[in-house]
């Protein structure tokens, strides 16, 4: 059996007894962490411009989550995709070396909840989704220079989730999975360090194409033979190999992914972490700053503007998000805004000094850590070594981190009380219909 075969024949066949208890209960924390995400995310430009447009034109039976808007599902899983992306803080995984939860989600809730469906079968859907993602992500692994990891194999997890909801047998799985891996973006990762926010739209852009694809899978089209591996492999920086054993319904790679509270790209937590520590046992003083030399692992030690032109550069800076913490005291949505873009904040960045080390390369790809030493006026050091950033299976945060994070993201557009009811209904995404999970982030009126 291919490994087209394997996936689709484990996506036909996933029902909700086969998701075991302790699966299922971690799978309401991604739900709710990624939907608390997309919330958080609905109000920024140019999203809700985008959300208006569309608004201003049709109507439709699936909901923007953290507005009033419904729309069709197309255009809903779109920015639903695209508001979890643009701030940086929706959930990922590290053997994927890339973010799961938001190219598969919107895609089925829009789907599911146009359907009138269940959250039991949607949430089993999106076990599917995201189980094919990570396979598909690790055999693409490296991807070619250049490529950003958004945008490749989403579309594939995504067409998984929706062919699972939609009760597709195993050939018109295969063909649904052998059409997406035909959609694949060329992304490039430049976009993110330069600020272009077309990166934020790759994850949107996949949930579209992956219920079309479903729909051209059940209607006849074909896909390629072996098309995962033909497809994908102009994104991979070499030929994909799939194990002969992909482990599927044994290990459960939905448990495995890694959460943020860091509003900035994954490469930065480490470094993040390192300031967090030092400031944990005494405050660092911008003002008594000489330098700051930061070591890391060779992709982190690419993001080096200390002078970022917008929200999504920054992000993608080593320099600005060390600079950003320590004159903000934390690392969240508001230290990215573009009121924080400052001439103090880029002074305090150009302090910054980033470097890769044989240390962390030579730990790749198990830990992706950072060394950070703060040299005072005074000549005095301090350092702290991360070897895991918070937030994966090393370092876990603890459910109550995590619902204060929600309500960081959700009390802003829902108020307090109705942001706590929606993490408990999320939170047991396994019970009720669809329309209840996205009507719990609906707020009385758009900001």
């Amino acid at each position: 059996m291919t490994a087209d075969e394997s996936l689709a024949s484990f996506v036909a066949t996933l029902s909700p007894d086969d998701v075991p208890p302790p699966v299922r209960d971690h799978v309401g924390l991604v739900v709710a962490d990624t939907v608390g995400t997309i919330v958080g995310g609905s109000t920024t430009d140019p999203v809700a411009s985008l959300r208006r447009r569309y608004a201003d034109r049709s109507d439709g039976p699936a909901t923007v989550l953290g507005t009033t808007a419904t729309l069709p599902g197309h255009q809903t899983a779109t920015l639903n995709g695209i508001a979890g992306t643009v701030l940086e803080l929706d959930e990922g995984h590290k053997l994927a070396a890339g973010h799961p939860a938001i190219h598969v989600l919107p895609a089925v809730l829009a789907v599911a909840e146009a359907d009138g469906g269940t959250a039991e079968a949607a949430s089993t859907a999106f076990v599917a989704g995201y189980e094919t993602a990570v396979r598909v992500a690790q055999a693409c692994r490296p991807l070619a220079e250049g490529y950003h990891p958004h945008g490749v194999w989403g579309v594939v997890g995504a067409a998984a989730a929706v062919a699972n909801y939609e009760g597709l047998d195993a050939d018109e799985t295969a063909n649904a999975l052998r059409i997406a891996a035909n959609h694949a973006q060329h992304t490039r990762f430049e976009a993110a360090i330069e600020g272009a926010t077309v990166r934020d739209t790759y994850a949107g852009m996949n949930a579209p194409d992956a219920i079309a694809v479903v729909g051209h899978a059940r209607s006849g089209f074909s896909g390629l033979e072996d098309g995962l591996a033909r497809h994908l492999e102009r994104a991979s920086d070499g030929p994909i190999e799939f194990p002969a054993d992909l482990s599927l319904g044994e290990r459960w790679t939905v448990t495995e992914g890694y959460f943020k509270i860091h509003a900035a790209c994954r490469y930065t937590h480490p470094t993040l972490d390192a300031i967090d520590a030092l400031e944990s046992t005494e405050p660092i003083d911008p003002e008594a700053l000489e330098r700051i030399t930061v070591e890391t692992y060779p992709a982190a030690a690419t993001l080096t503007d200390p002078s970022p032109e917008n929200r999504l550069a920054a992000k993608f800076s080593i320099p600005f998000a060390v600079a950003t913490r320590l004159r903000r005291g934390h690392a969240g949505k508001s230290a990215f805004e573009p009121a924080a873009l400052d001439a103090a904040t880029e002074r305090l960045a150009r302090l910054v000094e980033v470097d890769s080390t044989p240390k962390f390369t030579s730990a790749l790809p198990d830990s992706r850590g950072a060394r950070v030493t703060v040299v005072l006026a005074d000549g005095s050091e301090r350092t702290a070594t991360i070897d895991h950033a918070r937030g994966g299976v090393e370092r876990r945060f603890s459910e109550d981190r995590l619902r204060e994070k929600f309500h960081s993201l959700v009390d802003p557009t829902l108020g307090r009380e109705a942001a706590t009811d929606a993490w408990v209904t999320l939170r047991d995404c396994w019970s009720g219909d669809v329309d209840r999970l996205c009507r719990t982030v609906v707020p009385a009126s758009d900001a």
